[in-house]
């Protein structure tokens, strides 16, 4: 691993055989409360992480108010061992924002036309809350 940057690691940041590298730069971007650029955003945005913790850090570093961040949220509200994320991710939704996000996921659009990564997200959101 070359550095703890999301930009300079982009190569081992979308590899999926990279859990624990990856995870290691989310954490520091997370630990330190360091903003991602625009580049960094589009490459966590095409992140097909599969690991709970890393979705819910993908989702406080993201910060935005999609659905599918917020099912990220919700899934980093959960985690019971990294504190930080967890009280992080907690407040960056609403229970209304869930609930939208939920219903879309789960009645407005077609199993058929969702991406690998929201695939990925509603899966482990599924499995935390169902």
């Amino acid at each position: 691993m070359k550095s703890f940057s999301i930009e300079k690691s982009k190569k081992t940041v979308l590899s999926p055989n990279s859990e624990f590298e990856r995870r290691v730069i989310f954490q520091y971007y997370l630990d330190n409360d360091i903003s991602i650029n625009e580049f960094e955003r589009e490459i966590l945005n095409n992140c097909t992480v599969s690991e709970p913790e890393s979705i819910g850090i993908i989702g406080c570093l993201l910060n935005d108010s999609s659905h599918l961040n917020t099912l990220r949220l919700a899934i980093g509200a959960k985690n019971k061992s990294n504190k930080k994320l967890a009280k992080n991710a907690a407040s960056s939704f609403t229970s209304e924002a869930l609930e939208k996000a939920n219903n879309y996921y789960s009645f407005e659009k077609d199993f058929d036309l969702f991406t690998k990564i929201e695939q990925i997200v509603s899966r482990e959101y599924d499995m935390l809350y169902y």
